[in-house]
Formats: structure tokens, sequence, C-alpha cells
């Protein structure tokens, strides 16, 4: 499984519609822990959710918290603080739940926890502040053949 990751507004639905457009099978694990019961008042029961991917296998998987699970390769989605800050805004997020998700883009606590699971080849960051162009697309798909494909 590929993972796509990254804070809360980086990105990763937006860079999930892409692929899917260009014929990538891409699961959204915010559905899959609701269904499976693996979601609790917000927050996601890792272990129930490692047994219902076992069980389903995704090709490519995206969350904030998919590269916490068995992944072959992370894709990891940010955008420039200003970027995210307007993003989180504009969805309504309230001013601490803005800098919480800025702290953690800041600190580079989601590249970190990848990093702790994968060595550095296995990592791919993808900035998203002023769109996604044909070349990175291109780029990405490259990326996710390499290890669906071999």
């Amino acid at each position: 499984m590929i993972s796509i990751t990254g804070v809360p507004g980086s990105g990763k639905t937006y860079l999930s519609s892409r692929l899917r457009e260009k014929g990538f099978h891409v699961t959204g694990l915010n559905e899959v822990a609701r269904e499976h019961g693996c979601i609790t008042y917000d927050i996601i029961d890792i272990e129930c959710l490692k047994s219902v991917i076992a069980s389903l296998n995704p090709q490519i998987a995206e969350a904030h918290y998919s590269h916490l699970l068995p992944c072959n390769a992370v894709i990891m989605v940010e955008a420039s603080e200003n970027v995210l800050r307007e993003r989180l805004r504009h969805r309504g997020y309230s001013d601490f739940k803005i800098e919480e998700n800025i702290a953690a883009l800041l600190s580079d606590s989601i590249f970190y926890e990848a990093l702790d699971r994968l060595p550095r080849n296995r990592i791919m960051i993808v900035n998203t502040s002023n769109d996604i162009n044909a070349d990175d697309m291109k780029n990405i798909s490259e990326f996710i053949n390499r290890f669906i494909m071999g």
C-alpha cells in the first residue's frame, strides 16, 4: 500500500482526486474507519484499521494518519504555512486547530513518523501551495508505479 498523508488542508484529497483521474485506485481511510467502527470521537483506532486494511488490501490509502499503517511508500502532501492557514480558515477551523496543524507542519512530525517506518527513498514530498502541475503528476505517478509494479 502507498500512503498519501499530510496535515489537514495540505491537499491530500485533491491529490487523490487527480490520481483517480489517472486511473489509480485511492481509498479514503476516514470513510473506511467510520464504516468499520475504527473511529470514536474523532480518534482513529490504528490497530482496528490495520486489521481492516489487511483484508481490503488498498493500492493507495489517503488520510492524515495513513503513514502510521503498514505501507511500502509514503507521499507526504504539504503546503506553505500561509496557504495552509487560508485553507483551514476557509474550512471553518478554530484558531487553536489552525495553530495546532501549522505546528505539525513546521515540526515535520509526519515526515519523521514516516521516516521511523521507511527509508527516505520511499518518502516523496509534494507541495500543493501552487497546485499540482503535469510534471508533478508525472513524477508522482512514476513514484507510485515503482512501488505498485515492482
